[in-house]
């Protein structure tokens, strides 16, 4: 696994071959491919627009011995635990052998559905109309082709047994046991039961992973053998029904995550084993929504983002400047780049110009450290700056919870000088006020203050409660 070119820390996603550098999912640009190429996701590199390749969900996911609690906690979904208890039933029905092929027919085929599922990218489990939605064709081949696997290796190795003796049958079931997982992961992947059945093919999947599959297939024999070493413990102490009834769903159980296990294998070593699968088709706790299109501002801001990354400011800036000249709207992030652009180029025009539409962003975004810092970096240029009532009012106001009591009775007098017909101008008096006595414990200048509030905005909707304030202070409207 590669870094990002962009982010170091961050896991490389994806690679352009035309600049040979690799990205993380936030920094590729998403845009749709169009019709032509079937209106797919597609990802372009953030320097060159070139189509980026995914490197593979080796990228995403975690080896699967890291994760093997995961496996148990799989199946415990409702409706697959619904599922799994209704079909243990079968084992109850201790009179009539149709039954209990049906449960067993029906619980291989969901564990076959899960495996799959698995291995297109969906860690959560299917649901059982995914199962049942198709025709009954759909349902049972997958079971017969998995039946007639283990039935032709069955009658091969009595061949082996009765031909060449008891130890050479002994070595080829030894074998088969061994290859097993290697031959049903064969079998989802090519969807044949003649390629499942070569030799060429099932004995290379081993090889190609390497030590992966021992541990995989150690894993399977202990989720074999657990069932029957569970119940060795309460057998003793429970009904036999009750036994039978457990027996049934510890089987159901792990089987379910025997093929959640392969499906996985299946799914990290997809390109090792020649099994296409798309980014989108991940689906994990973190992702777990199809991703959409960039807007065009996000565009902007990623193809910045390279330009800075590269030491290209000058370059940057005049890229964003002809994208706001051709009609392109800012969003936060990249009214924040220009802003700092401008303000590191010394452009202090520039720096100025911009301010009103960064400190808005940021203010509408909560970002308080940010808009304190940027309208700081702008009285220091012009003392006198100004922006928009309301962005205005709210960078008082946290200049107030900051502490700065008086730069925020600066803003707040700013603002009524400045916009006096503002809705907030009525409201930055009456704050004022507030810290003039409550702040500074100056109860005259607030008084003043309220005084002026009251006659200047007589008949503000706030009127009674500005009344009992000026009251409060020892005054009279």
């Amino acid at each position: 696994m590669k870094p990002c070119s962009m982010h170091p820390t961050r896991t490389a996603h994806w690679h352009c071959a035309n600049c040979n550098q690799d990205f993380c999912s936030e920094c590729v640009i998403k845009q749709d491919s169009g019709a032509m190429s079937g209106n797919r996701l597609m990802r372009s590199c953030p320097k060159c627009l070139a189509e980026t390749r995914w490197v593979g969900a080796d990228a995403v996911l975690k080896p699967f011995w890291e994760r093997l609690p995961g496996f148990f906690i799989y199946p415990l979904a409702t409706g697959t635990m619904i599922y799994m208890a209704i079909l243990s039933l079968g084992a109850l029905v201790y009179w009539s052998w149709i039954v209990q092929f049906v449960c067993w027919v029906l619980l291989l085929n969901y564990a076959y559905v899960a495996l799959k599922s698995t291995a297109r990218g969906k860690l959560t489990p299917p649901g059982v109309d995914e199962m049942v939605s198709g025709n009954f064709l759909e349902v049972v081949i997958p079971v017969v082709k998995q039946a007639a696997l283990i039935f032709i290796l069955i009658v091969l190795g009595s061949m082996v047994a009765g031909r060449l003796g008891g130890i050479a049958g002994l070595l080829y079931l030894l074998l088969v046991v061994f290859m097993l997982p290697s031959m049903i992961i064969v079998l989802v992947n090519t969807e044949s039961l003649i390629t499942a059945l070569n030799p060429v093919a099932f004995l290379a999947l081993p090889f190609k992973i390497g030590k992966a599959y021992f541990i995989m297939f150690v894993f399977l024999a202990i989720l074999a053998g657990a069932p029957g070493a569970l119940l060795q413990w309460f057998m003793p102490y429970l009904p036999v029904w009750l036994s039978a009834y457990l027996a049934a769903f510890a089987e159901n159980y792990y089987t379910v995550i025997s093929y959640h296990l392969m499906g996985y294998v299946l799914l990290q070593y997809h390109e090792t084993l020649g099994y296409e699968i798309e980014a989108d088709d991940i689906k994990t706790g973190s992702r777990s929504e199809r991703e959409i299109p960039d807007d065009s501002a996000v565009r902007e801001a990623k193809m910045v983002a390279v330009l800075c990354r590269e030491g290209r400011f000058d370059q940057a800036i005049e890229h964003i400047g002809q994208w706001r000249q051709q009609g392109g709207e800012f969003n936060a992030d990249l009214a924040r780049q220009y802003f700092q652009l401008l303000k590191n180029n010394n452009d202090k025009a520039g720096m100025l110009a911009h301010a009103p539409v960064y400190l808005d962003s940021a203010v509408s975004e909560g970002r308080k450290k940010e808009a304190l810092e940027a309208y700081d970096a702008c009285r220091k240029v012009a003392p006198n700056f100004t922006a928009d009532a309301p962005t205005m009012f709210k960078i008082g106001e946290w200049m107030a919870e900051e502490g700065r009591f008086r730069d925020g009775l600066k803003i707040f007098s700013r603002l009524v000088k400045s916009h006096p017909d503002a809705d907030e101008a009525p409201l930055s008096y009456f704050r004022a006020a507030q810290l003039y006595h409550e702040r500074l414990m100056d109860a005259d200048r607030a008084r003043k203050i309220m005084n002026t509030l009251l006659r200047k905005f007589p008949e503000h909707a706030m009127r009674s409660k500005f009344e009992r304030y000026l009251e409060y202070l020892g005054g009279t409207a």
